[in-house]
């Protein structure tokens, strides 16, 4: 239900891409101990980008070593 007077374009027309060339779409939830989560914030911000940032990258990494394995 839209709001009355709220944008009808907004999410459609408007929508931001953050300079990807494929936009996210999918979402992935993982729980994990509280002191992982401080240390991801930690590396985030020493890194300058976000926690979900270093998770893509992190699952990426993953992915093409067991891909490698794969073919090996």
């Amino acid at each position: 239900m839209s709001r009355v007077g709220g944008n009808p374009d907004f999410g459609t027309k408007y929508k931001l891409n953050y300079g990807r060339d494929v936009p996210l779409s999918e979402q992935v939830k993982a729980q994990v101990y509280p002191e992982v989560k401080e240390e991801l914030k930690k590396l985030a911000e020493d890194k300058q980008c976000t926690v979900p940032d270093l998770i893509r990258e992190a699952l990426n990494q993953y992915l093409a070593r067991e891909k490698e394995r794969q073919i090996n």
